[in-house]
């Protein structure tokens, strides 16, 4: 096994695989590349699975074997064939960062000493790698944010943030995929729907994909979101290889 890969319990017909404490894009590929072959060569045995920035949780099938799945893991990792050479998805998000959307721009603006069009600027270049889905259901998290804009969270959460809304914490962003209390810094929103469980794949993005943000104005927003609304809307995705 590689030296800083462990597999551990994780409850019942559940394991956990984690690739150390870090929290590197190195990890982030190895968690991504071991979950596309787990569902690629043992999906009859697995319920779900489960990635974060640097760990695997499987949850299998009632009267699976784990220490099946586990002992073919374990061959994986110790003969480093988990390729990271997959092809990537990469989803172009369209984001209105008006501050009737954009209700804290004002205050990072002030936090940081930067216009607000530094700000979308700083937003807008970077490709952001979804680490995972988490806190609410279809919630993206992106790794990449410009150190400029790196924002703590709000000491006190809002009770309502509208889905869609795109924020800052820390030196993390993500958007929320449903109306929900939320706690991040909110510099736009998004006319796109980012979860809906009548789709086979609820949840827009996945753990893998890279996201690209790019500025809208409120006409626009208003467009693509009846367009959203009448399922016409075409979503800009590419796929490249890793």
């Amino acid at each position: 096994m590689s030296n800083n890969t462990e597999i551990k319990p994780f409850g019942e017909n559940a394991f956990l695989i984690n690739w150390s404490d870090e929290i590197s894009h190195y990890n982030h590929m190895q968690v991504t590349a071991l979950n596309h072959i787990i569902k690629e060569k043992f999906n009859e045995f697995v319920v779900e699975t489960t990635p974060s920035y640097q760990s695997l949780a499987i949850y299998l099938k009632k009267d699976i074997d784990t220490s099946f799945l586990i002992e073919s893991i374990n061959h994986l990792l110790n003969k480093n064939s988990i390729s990271t050479d997959t092809k990537t998805r990469e989803v172009h998000i369209p984001v209105c960062y008006d501050t009737d959307f954009g209700s804290d721009l004002e205050y990072l603006s002030d936090f940081h000493d930067l216009s607000i069009e530094s700000i979308i600027a700083h937003h807008t270049k970077p490709l952001y790698p979804v680490y995972f889905i988490g806190f609410l259901p279809g919630f993206p998290y992106l790794q990449g944010l410009n150190p400029m804009i790196a924002t703590p969270r709000k000491e006190k959460p809002r009770r309502l943030v509208r889905a869609g809304s795109v924020g800052i914490a820390g030196d993390q962003t993500g958007v929320y995929p449903m109306d929900s209390p939320g706690g991040w810094n909110l510099i736009g929103q998004s006319p796109i729907s980012f979860f809906d469980v009548h789709n086979d794949s609820p949840s827009l993005l996945r753990t893998g994909d890279l996201v690209k943000f790019f500025a809208v104005s409120k006409e626009e927003f208003n467009k693509i979101k009846k367009a959203v609304q009448n399922n016409s809307y075409q979503l800009k995705t590419f796929t490249q290889d890793d």
